[in-house]
This record gives structure tokens, C-alpha cells and sequence, in this order.
């Protein structure tokens, strides 16, 4: 055969294209390698702004979801990635998902069909934690079945409510238990840390959580300290009396050596507006001698209740025992007024036109205690009674404008202090007008606080709403973008975010919300809900099991 000779030329071309053509596709072969376990993603969010959680200062960067879980945040890992969904985020935040801490939607759990919370889902929300102020589904474990069963498009956290515990044992009564009524309660306590409760809620305000004293209140606590868990407290009183209720809800958690949690941290009356300092530097002689103290807040200064909180104890006594009294004697609806009255006084207050009926009957919605239930009258006294005939037909719920702007605002910058809307699932087909938190919580906390008045950086806003609310109650896996970490996102323009809802249009729904991601999967699309249900959502469930997380410190 004949050959051919190479010029010399050709030959130096061989001896450098050779070796190089062998190192590319030496490198070829490492980029391939390198590459190949990002090829495959379901969703690539790109060019965003990341706040991944932890508090670190914002960065640019790309985060990719597969299966359900983070996979990771790169600024070159995924370029060659094939996303079944790609977002584009340049100029967007890319943050947790939001954690709602104290919410009540165990009423609103369907017992067959998918929960689908749209009111929280819009606002970026992600997972709650439902079972606050003492009431709450008591088997923890069939309320998780349920939702494994049915489907959520939201990941649901519980704990076991002291008020739900005591009426299943105890019915109405005021008073203590007895020692076999305790171990009852001790029990139904430990089935639901076995089954997933993240611990023990109090409503100490409530009935019949508000005749429990302390021997019974630590007992419960025990077992839930036991079982990991924390004592969430709405205290006993958050106004005139919130600090000796302040040390009664630390005395509990200190005996029984459980975290200590308390609920919609607040300074209730006038006579008790900026006293939020003192009241923290309580919580903060606490963790100074060892205990592990933590808080929420609402970003709004009015509050939302029933109006049997306005009652002294004797008149909702024994199952109201005391209101069918008032209903027969015009002496004990003297008293009743009268002690109403001087309560009012002592708090700050002139008269009652700080309180407005949101829901009940339809002719009081949206109407103040001088409107209703007769209509007339704008005096203190005849405020008191409508209040008193409210009360006898049932009571209803109320929004009382009660608070300061500025205790709200040392509160919730707090380095303790988490957000929670207090808020159950929101229906605008219904007839009343409740709070605006259930649809505005976490927009306006971006909007107002972090924005437009700079309370909060945006990485410790993030921070409080995401990692550290997830920290404070154990959850696993939730909280954090980091890699292995459930794909719980939310995308908001920092610049657009708003909320919408205010006491008059409570639904509104907020904007500049983008998309929010739940376990991987889409469920909000620029404010509207999508229909993919993603898998799982009962928190704390893992390998088929509800495993309790021991909570540990930011």
C-alpha cells in the first residue's frame, strides 16, 4: 500500500492536536461526570436572589428541585440541566417557603378530599402549625392518616390543645382534677407525642383551660417535654395582667423542663401600651438562667378573640353557668355590669367602642358593642349591656383595636420572635368579617417591616419566617434551602410584594407572590392556585411513620 508522506508542518500540527484532542475529551469526560447527576431536574429557578433561611446575606444564584427535595444552589452547577420547569428569577427573591407557627385550622380539615388552604397558600406559606390557644384534634396520629389519605396542598404540623385534652376528660368543669382524671389526661397527652404533636398549647384565657392551675398545667407540660415537645402558651392574661401571666406560662415550662413557647406576644389595653421592653426583658432574665424561651407575633395592632374573654370567670363558669344566672336575676346582671365595667377602667378604656363584632349572628357583623344588638346608645354603659346580651345569646367573635403600634414593632424585632397569623382557613362565600391576618400575615411583613419602613433586614426577616420558626419547633428537613432539604419555595418581587387585605375586605389577596413551591411541587402561580397536589404534608411523617423532631436552638 502507499503512503503518503507528511510535510513537516503537518506533522507539528499532529504532535499539538493530538494531546489536545485527548485532553478535551479527557475533560469531556470528567464535565460529563461532573455534570450528570444535575442533568435531570424537575424545576430550575434561575438568576434569582436567594435568602436561603440561615440569615446570611442575600446572593445570586440558581436552585434546583428534584423529587420533591432541594438538590442545591449553584452559579454554574446546573447550566446544563433539562428542567421540566424553568423560572426565571432574575430580580426576585428565592426564599423558603413561609412557616406559619400558630394558626387553628383543625375545624377546617376536610374529612374526605384534599385540603387545599388557599388564603395561606397565597400569601407564601408553606407549612403551619395548627392545635394553638389549647384546642386541637386529640388524635394526632388519625388527623395525619387523614391528610396522608385525602391529600394537602400544604405541609400541616399540630400540637395537642390543654383545652381539647381537659373537655375530653373533664366536660365543662371548673374545676381541678382528680388524680385518675389527670392520668387520663397524661395519657391522651403521651398518645399524641407518640402519634406527632410537637407539644402541649394552652388557651388559658378560654374555658375550661382557665380554671387549670398550675400542679395540672406542669403535669400535661411533662409528658410533652418527655416526648420532645414544647409548652405553647396563649397566656392568661396579655393585659393588665400579662406579666404575672407572663411568669406563670415560664414557672410552668421551668418545672416541667420544656421549651417554652408563647403565643401572639402582645400589650393588651391602653393602660398597658409600651410596656412590650419590660415584658421581654422577663423572657429574657428566663434564658439568662437557662431556660429556652421563644415567641410569635402578628404584624397588625388589633387582635381578634371572642367576646367571652371580656367576662369575668364566674360568669362562663361551669358551662356559662353563670350567664343563665344573669339571664334570670337582674342582681347578677348588675354585677356582671358593673364588674365588666371596672375591668374596662382599669385596662385604659372609657368605654368599649375599641371592640367590633366580625362574626355570630348576621345583623352584628361588622357592627361596634354600641351598635348591636339594639342599635342605640354609645355610652359605656349601654356598650356593657349589649356586650351582656351578645354574651347571652352565644357571644361572638371580635376584633379589638387594642394594641400599639409600637410594642408591635419592638416585638417583632425580637431576635426570639417568630410570625404566626393566628388565623384558620379564610372562605369569602361566608357571611363575616374576620381579621385581615388570615389573608395578609406575611406579605405585609415584606411589604411594610422589611421595605417600606426598614424594621427588618431582608435576610432576618426571611430568617424568622422560615429557618428559625422551623428550628424553634423541630421540623425536619423544613425551613432551609439547603441541599436534601424539602423543596418548600416561595418567589416574590421584593419590590411588588403587598398585601391587600384590610378590616373591611378581609379576603383580599396580596401580589407580587410569583410562584409557591410545596414538597417540589407548584402550587401557586402568580396568585393562582395550580391544582397540582404534591405529595406527603403531614410533617413530621418519615418512612411511613410520625417521628418527633427534638427542637433545637437557632
Amino acid at each position: 500500500m502507499r503512503t503518503i508522506p507528511l510535510s513537516r508542518r503537518a506533522r507539528r500540527w499532529l504532535l499539538v492536536l493530538v494531546p489536545a484532542l485527548s485532553l478535551a475529551c479527557m475533560f469531556a469526560a470528567i464535565a460529563w461526570r461532573l455534570f450528570a447527576p444535575y442533568r435531570d431536574v424537575d424545576i430550575l429557578i434561575v438568576g434569582g436572589t436567594v435568602v436561603d433561611g440561615t440569615g446570611a446575606e442575600p446572593h445570586v444564584a440558581d436552585i434546583a428541585v428534584r423529587n420533591g427535595r432541594v438538590l442545591g444552589a449553584s452559579t454554574w452547577r446546573f447550566y446544563f440541566s433539562r428542567p421540566k420547569l424553568r423560572v426565571e428569577a432574575a430580580g426576585k427573591v428565592v426564599a423558603p417557603g413561609f412557616i406559619d407557627v400558630h394558626t387553628h385550622v383543625e375545624p377546617n380539615v376536610p374529612q374526605s378530599g384534599a385540603f387545599r388552604p388557599a388564603n395561606f397558600l397565597r400569601q407564601g406559606v408553606t407549612t403551619i402549625i395548627t392545635g394553638n390557644c389549647g384546642r386541637s384534634r386529640t388524635d394526632v396520629a388519625a388527623l395525619f392518616r387523614g391528610l396522608e389519605r385525602n391529600g394537602t396542598y400544604i405541609n400541616v404540623a399540630t400540637l395537642v390543645g390543654h383545652n381539647s385534652v381537659r373537655q375530653e376528660v373533664m366536660g365543662s368543669a371548673s374545676r381541678g382534677p382528680t388524680p385518675q382524671e389527670l392520668t387520663r389526661m397524661r395519657g391522651i397527652v403521651e398518645r399524641a407525642m407518640q402519634g406527632g404533636a410537637l407539644g402541649l398549647s394552652t388557651g388559658l384565657v378560654y374555658s375550661p383551660g382557665r380554671f387549670a392551675e398550675l400542679p395540672e398545667l406542669v403535669a400535661l407540660s411533662e409528658v410533652a417535654a418527655r416526648g420532645g415537645g414544647l409548652y405553647v402558651s396563649h397566656i392568661r392574661d396579655e393585659g393588665r395582667g400579662g406579666v404575672s401571666a407572663l411568669r406563670e406560662a415560664l414557672e410552668v415550662g421551668r418545672l416541667a423542663r420544656a421549651p417554652t413557647h408563647i403565643s401572639h406576644f402582645k400589650c393588651s389595653g391602653r393602660a398597658e401600651w409600651q410596656t412590650a421592653p419590660r415584658r421581654l426583658e422577663i423572657l429574657d432574665a428566663a434564658r439568662a438562667a437557662g431556660q429556652r424561651v421563644t415567641l410569635d407575633v402578628y404584624p397588625y395592632d388589633r387582635s381578634s378573640t371572642t367576646t367571652d374573654v371580656l367576662l369575668p370567670d364566674w360568669a362562663v363558669r361551669d358551662g356559662r353557668a353563670g350567664l343563665r344566672e344573669v339571664a334570670q336575676s337582674a342582681a347578677a346582671r348588675r354585677r356582671l355590669r358593673d364588674e365588666i365595667l371596672a375591668s374596662m377602667r382599669e385596662s385604659g378604656w372609657e368605654d368599649l367602642g375599641h371592640v367590633r363584632l366580625v362574626a355570630g349572628r348576621e345583623e352584628w357583623v361588622g357592627r361596634s358593642l354600641a351598635e348591636v344588638p339594639a342599635a342605640a346608645g354609645g355610652d359605656a354603659v349601654r356598650q356593657v349591656e349589649n356586650l351582656i346580651e351578645v354574651s347571652l345569646r352565644g357571644g361572638a367573635q371580635a376584633i379589638y383595636g387594642d394594641m400599639s403600634e409600637e410594642d408591635v414593632r419592638r416585638i417583632m424585632n425580637d431576635p426570639f420572635c417568630v410570625f404566626g397569623s393566628d388565623s384558620a382557613v379564610r372562605d369569602p362565600e361566608q357571611l363575616y368579617r374576620p381579621h385581615p391576618r388570615g389573608s395578609g400575615t406575611f406579605p405585609r411583613v415584606f411589604a411594610r417591616y422589611v421595605r417600606d419602613e426598614r424594621l427588618l433586614a431582608l435576610s432576618q426577616a426571611v430568617r424568622k419566617a422560615t429557618g428559625q420558626a422551623a428550628d424553634i419547633f423541630g421540623l425536619e428537613g423544613r425551613g432551609y434551602l439547603h441541599p436534601g432539604a424539602w423543596a418548600d419555595v416561595v418567589v416574590f418581587d421584593p419590590e411588588r410584594i403587598t398585601d391587600h387585605a384590610d378590616y373591611d375586605h378581609p379576603f383580599a389577596a396580596p401580589t407580587g407572590i410569583d410562584y409557591v413551591i410545596v414538597n417540589g411541587v407548584v402550587v401557586v402561580d402568580h396568585g393562582n392556585l395550580t391544582g397540582e397536589a404534591p405529595a406527603g404534608g403531614a410533617v413530621g411523617r418519615a418512612n411511613g411513620r410520625y417521628e418527633k423532631f427534638p427542637p433545637t436552638l437557632p
